[in-house]
C-alpha cells in the first residue's frame, strides 16, 4: 500500500527572498470575503522575474482589499494601467455560473494578468512565519504626476511594520 501523507520538504515554509526591488509577474487573484464580511480581499498572487535565478519563480502573495482604495491606484500604475472611470481595476470579475455571487468563485479576466511590476518588498514576520510583502510600488505611467496631479503614490504600504 502507498504511503499516506505529505513530501516532507513540501510542507516547510517558503524562504522568503532578502528584501529589495524586484519585478513581479502577476499569476492570478484568490479572491476572499474578508473576515468582516464587509469588504473583499483581492489576494493578488506573483511570482519574482528577471532576477537572480535562486530568486526567479519565488511567490509572493499579498492582500488588496476592497477598502484599501489608494492602493489599487499604485497596484493598477504598476503594471502601466489607469484605473477604471468607477476607480475599479482594469479588466472585469467573471462570476461562476452556477454559484454567481459567491466572490471567492470569481475570475478575473483582464488586462494585468501576466504583466510585470517592479516592487520593493520587505521580509514580513506574522505567527512566526517568514513572508515577503509589498512595500512600494513602482509607477509605470510616464507623467503620472502630471497626468493625475491629486494622485500621490504611496511610499510605505506596510507602515510601522516595516522590517
Amino acid at each position: 500500500m502507498p504511503k499516506m501523507g505529505a513530501d516532507p520538504e513540501r510542507i516547510k515554509a517558503p524562504k522568503p527572498v532578502p528584501a529589495g526591488w524586484y519585478e513581479l509577474k502577476l499569476i492570478g487573484f484568490r479572491p476572499k470575503l474578508s473576515s468582516k464580511k464587509d469588504s473583499v480581499n483581492f489576494n493578488p498572487m506573483f511570482e519574482i522575474v528577471n532576477s537572480k535565478a535562486e530568486y526567479n519563480g519565488s511567490k509572493v502573495f499579498e492582500t488588496l482589499n476592497t477598502k484599501m482604495d489608494r492602493q489599487h491606484v499604485d497596484f493598477a500604475h504598476g503594471f502601466g494601467f489607469p484605473l477604471n472611470p468607477d476607480a475599479s481595476l482594469p479588466g472585469d470579475w467573471v462570476p461562476d455560473p452556477s454559484d454567481a455571487q459567491n466572490v471567492e468563485k470569481m475570475q478575473y479576466k483582464g488586462p494585468l494578468l501576466g504583466k510585470i511590476m517592479k516592487a520593493e518588498l520587505i521580509v514580513s514576520i506574522y505567527q512566526g512565519n517568514e513572508s515577503n510583502k509589498i512595500r512600494q510600488i513602482e509607477c509605470k505611467i510616464p507623467g503620472c504626476n502630471t497626468k493625475f496631479p491629486d494622485i500621490k503614490h504611496i511610499t510605505n504600504w506596510i507602515g510601522k511594520q516595516a522590517a
